[in-house]
């Protein structure tokens, strides 16, 4: 849902204000949203992904309705199709979360690449604390 123009308003009132009180913080944040709006737009298929998933977990729910109902009823068919239906949807999930895992392996390697690590942060952290005394 869009911002209405008075809310536009105040938004960029507050940014001016934060840019002129703190202008390095100000840059920081910008970087991390845009580092976030990239992420978000970089992998164009995980709605996809998400909506497959969404399917899977329906498919198997389904799939579990029809194993119960077929005791209840005393039909080995519909047992058997539910039985399917589970393992076609637990298929799904297996098949989704790892493609998930591909694309976040690489896009947490460009990040690693990038960062230089937590202890890294620290060690450099501790020299110019040092250097600064």
């Amino acid at each position: 849902m869009p911002l209405s123009e008075h809310e536009q308003r105040l938004l960029d009132q507050m940014e001016r204000a934060l840019a002129s009180e703190d202008p390095k913080f100000a840059s920081a944040l910008r970087g991390s949203v845009r580092s976030s709006v990239r992420k978000q737009t970089a992998t164009p298929g995980a709605s996809a992904i998400g909506a497959g998933a969404g399917l899977a977990v329906v498919t198997v729910v389904l799939g579990l309705a029809a194993l119960i109902a077929s005791v209840i009823m005393n039909i080995p068919a519909v047992g058997i199709v539910g039985f399917i239906a589970v393992v076609f949807g637990l298929y799904l999930i297996v098949t989704r979360s790892s493609e998930k895992k591909i694309t976040g392996a690489q896009s947490s390697a460009q990040d690693k690449r990038n960062n230089p690590g937590f202890l890294q942060g620290l060690e450099d952290r501790w020299d110019r604390r040092q250097d600064n005394q």
